[in-house]
């Protein structure tokens, strides 16, 4: 019994998974499926149905179809898109079909011609058609695929683009996208010229109509310095209706017009581009000057709605410097210090969760992008205290107050007293912690530990370290996502090596094997991750097992390496430059050799007067005393001396030794 296919297609309530069609293995029968899907989107009744079915196959579709059966398809879909008696409906349906089938046919040369001979058409309906649902899918993927044929509806596109701009008809991330495929419509010319004219072009119009926005938004606020007003700019439908209606589309248009600068900047572009990174630090720093009180200090009533939408300004402000950075990388280090104050004063002014959620989020970038050529390592002083804000929660206080009431005497000649009573009133409650800002602070937290940690000095490493072993100490986070990065962090701060202050490994190891077990299978990981990564700093391989043989002169250098780098080895000092000495005494003698041993004989007399100067200054170190951590300093820099002169005066001994073996060897022959 044979399977009847053209049910399947056209009866709407029976639904089957597409990948089970896709995957059952009978090219027949996958054939047989989509020819009844042709066939019925022919049909008026059950064209819906088809293209439901169709669209639900073309989304999970993998392997590329025959270039039949593809343009059986396409010429099916092409003759409703086209239609202008179509419904609604069924064109937006077979808009997205068509750009999905585009995508398949990618890799089919067969069926390429024929789909870029048909661009035009689809160009044609695009530009005179008003719903965006049925234009923007298909000639998104069209300016993708097929740029070249593109050319000669160029301006047309160009146009319709700009009419969308404020509209709220399209997500802005789609219509940033869809001006950045803009500049690459048409032929290049040679090595790409006309390509970056075309974007400069749109870039500099672009940026202008923002200022020009910019600047009759805040007309009114004294504090916000406006842009120079010159250059062509982009003609803005105006919203209808009152001030405030005005004002939210001059608002909607002005966010559009951050997302499409955006884009232009950071999606991909087949020639070199040049950006302004002057004018958009520029825009940046303008937004993150004004604050709500700001805003507010003229009385307006239209100011209002100003301090209402500062937020949503500032953090797109804050994504447009991180586009900036993510696309100019090693080639902004010249305005470092620009982006330092920006982001130092905005971290201090904003008061906002979202916008300071979106710093965090440009400062992770921004250190993990640049490292130690940002100069963060130098304003760590000023960045430290806004990260305890965030991450380290506030604890209940309890402040007594004190009341005085006037108590009347009984007789005349007692005067009025007064009681005090004390009573306990909450200062602070306990502070509920914003997980999106607290997530976000601690990965940039972390970029500062792992790309600058061994170059921050140590009240600021131990700042850090302080903050982030509090904080698991403490058992304060609850959240799976933010105990992830807290244990990442953890780890590479133990990992880190600064030479300013010393490891908190021991203080992080409990925290990490208690998370181990913890009930979340995924924090569970990380802290297993972290400890893995932690095994050759727990268990540091000994480099006498990998050195085949050590000279003398290499052993006494580890020796002393290592006794400067630890107090209290003064015993250990003495101990050594004994040991050195008796090696020294302790030499095979040959018994006729008579002048040789009274050589030898001298040698350990200067010897012996060596171990005594040695000893002196170890037994008068010895002795218990107090120390700040300026004398420890003190102290190592003398033991290192100390080890430095008995090095040498060895070396004198054995070198005078030395000299007199040789001159016995000459002398013996003679009186031989």
């Amino acid at each position: 019994m044979s399977l009847n296919v053209t049910d399947l297609v056209h009866n709407e309530r029976i639904t089957l998974d597409p990948e089970d069609i896709l995957d059952c293995g009978d090219t027949e029968l996958k054939t047989k499926y989509y020819n009844a899907i042709i066939n019925a989107m022919g049909s008026y009744t059950t064209k819906p149905v088809a293209l439901k079915k169709l669209h639900s196959l073309l989304l999970v579709e993998t392997e590329t179809q025959n270039a039949e059966t593809v343009g059986k398809i396409f010429a099916a879909l092409s003759k409703i898109y086209t239609k202008a008696t179509e419904p609604v409906c069924n064109r937006i349906l077979s808009g997205q079909c068509i750009a999905l089938l585009l995508k398949i046919a990618v890799d089919i040369g067969e069926i390429q011609k024929e789909m870029s001979g048909n661009v035009s058409t689809l160009l044609s309906v695009i530009v005179n058609s008003d719903s965006v649902d049925c234009w923007m899918p298909v000639l998104r993927q069209v300016m993708t695929l097929y740029p070249g044929p593109c050319g000669p509806f160029k301006g047309q596109i160009w146009k319709k683009l700009c009419g969308e701009i404020g509209c709220g008809r399209i997500k802005p991330n789609d219509l940033g996208h869809l001006f950045a495929l803009s500049g690459q419509l048409g032929g290049g010319g040679r090595e790409g010229v006309e390509h970056t004219r075309t974007f400069s072009n749109n870039f500099g119009l672009v940026a202008t109509t923002l200022n020009k926005a910019l600047n009759e938004l805040f007309a009114n606020v004294e504090m916000f310095e406006r842009f120079p007003s010159s250059g062509d700019v982009i003609m803005l439908s105006g919203g209808g209706g009152g001030g405030l209606v005005q004002q939210t589309t001059k608002l909607a248009q002005i966010l559009d017009l951050l997302e499409i600068e955006c884009s232009l900047i950071t999606k991909s572009f087949p020639q070199v581009r040049e950006i302004d990174c002057e004018l958009i630090l520029s825009q940046v720093s303008r937004l993150f000057t004004l604050t709500p009180d700001c805003v507010l200090q003229n009385d307006i009533p239209s100011n209002k709605m100003l301090a209402l939408v500062l937020p949503s300004l500032q953090t797109l402000a804050s994504q447009l410097l991180q586009a900036l950075i993510l696309s100019t990388e090693e080639d902004l280090i010249p305005e470092v210090a620009t982006i330092n104050n920006i982001l130092i004063k905005s971290m201090h002014m904003v008061s906002s969760s979202k916008v300071m959620e979106s710093l965090f989020k440009v400062l992770n970038v921004y250190v993990r992008t640049l490292g130690a050529s940002t100069g963060l390592q130098f304003c760590m002083d000023r960045i430290l205290p806004v990260f305890a804000k965030y991450i380290t929660p506030q604890q209940e206080k309890l402040l007594l107050q004190s009341h005085q009431q006037k108590r009347k005497g009984g007789g005349k000649k007692k005067k009025n007293k007064t009681d005090e009573s004390l009573t306990a009133t909450n200062v602070t409650t306990k502070k509920f912690i914003n997980v999106k800002i607290l997530r976000a602070a601690l990965e940039a937290l972390g970029g500062i530990v792992e790309n600058i940690g061994c170059l921050l000095s140590a009240e600021d490493f131990l700042g850090v370290s302080s903050m982030l072993v509090n904080l698991a100490v403490g058992s304060q986070i609850q959240d799976p996502s933010c105990l992830i990065s807290l244990i990442q962090n953890l780890g590479s701060l133990s990992s880190v090596q600064n030479p300013s202050f010393s490891s908190p490994l021991r203080l992080c190891l409990h925290f990490l094997q208690q998370a181990t077990k913890h009930a979340n299978q995924s924090v569970g990981e990380s802290a297993r991750a972290a400890l893995l990564q932690l095994t050759p700093v727990m268990h540091p391989p000994c480099p006498s097992l990998a050195i085949s043989h050590l000279q003398p002169q290499d052993m006494r250098n580890i020796i002393a390496k290592m006794l400067k780098g630890q107090e209290g080895q003064e015993d250990f000092e003495t101990m050594s430059n004994e040991s050195e000495y008796e090696q020294e005494v302790v030499t095979p003698v040959v018994p006729s050799q008579v002048q040789q041993s009274k050589s030898i004989a001298k040698t350990t007399l200067l010897e012996q007067k060596d171990r005594k100067f040695t000893k002196t200054p170890n037994t008068e170190k010895s002795k218990p005393k107090k120390e700040t951590r300026g004398d420890s300093d003190e102290s190592i820099d003398e033991n290192a001396a100390l080890i430095q002169e008995n090095l040498k005066q060895i070396e004198n001994t054995k070198r005078k030794r030395q000299e007199s073996e040789k001159s016995q060897e000459v002398v013996e022959p003679k009186k031989s």
